[in-house]
């Protein structure tokens, strides 16, 4: 059961984490939005985006994955997602990682935020396995997976959900592949996971105290 404290931003975070994944009308791909909107910044090279509010980077390539977008965004300021896709073998990998401030909620409640849209989206869906997960080399970073199994368009799919507690920020990425190519599709989000875990978004206040 969820302590008192946490039940108060309960329902609103649990609204804006299915406004992400499942309202185009409020969520939607732009390009070139950073004159319109200014929600990014030039990182290193031109291919690269920042979410200026955390300072967390977007390649437009990394391990093996091309970004597909710039943003999807409800405008809020406080929810960002980028969507990532790999080819392996005449299939595709997708990735979203989401950006978000949720307030006293830890990655084990982001998790179970989420957990019924990710498995309304599939059919004969199941749950494979769901519990704290280990972000290797970031020991500070609290995490919780979960795994699970479902059929899209008739074919057997994996998919799964990973929240990350940064503190003022926290993320969530989201996998999704045909189960055929489960083993090579773990390998790949190892390597995304791996080359994303070096960052560490920043609050305002965060980046008001630096010198």
């Amino acid at each position: 059961m969820l302590k008192k404290i946490k039940l108060a931003g309960f329902a609103s975070v649990a609204a804006l984490a299915v406004i992400t994944t499942t309202s185009p009308a409020a969520a939607e791909c732009v390009i070139g939005s950073a004159p319109l909107f200014d929600p990014f910044a030039s990182y290193k090279d031109p291919g690269a985006i920042i979410h200026k509010d955390s300072g967390f980077i977007f390649p437009a390539t990394i391990a093996g994955f091309r970004r597909q977008c710039e943003m999807t965004t409800d405008f809020s300021g406080n929810n960002f997602e980028i969507r990532y896709l790999r080819d392996f073998e005449d299939h595709e990998i997708e990735i979203k990682i989401a950006i978000i401030h949720l307030e006293q909620l830890n990655s084990a409640d982001h998790y179970e935020i989420i957990k019924p849209d990710m498995l309304s989206q599939y059919s004969s869906a199941s749950v494979i396995s769901e519990g704290d997960y280990f972000v290797s080399g970031r020991p500070d970073i609290a995490a919780y997976q979960g795994i699970f199994d479902g059929d899209k368009d008739s074919i057997p799919w994996h998919f799964s959900v990973t929240a990350l507690d940064y503190g003022y920020w926290d993320a969530r990425l989201m996998a999704s592949y045909p189960q055929e190519v489960d083993a090579a599709a773990q390998e790949a989000i190892m390597e995304l996971i791996t080359a994303f875990q070096w960052q560490t978004p920043i609050s305002a206040e965060t980046a008001d105290e630096t010198p």
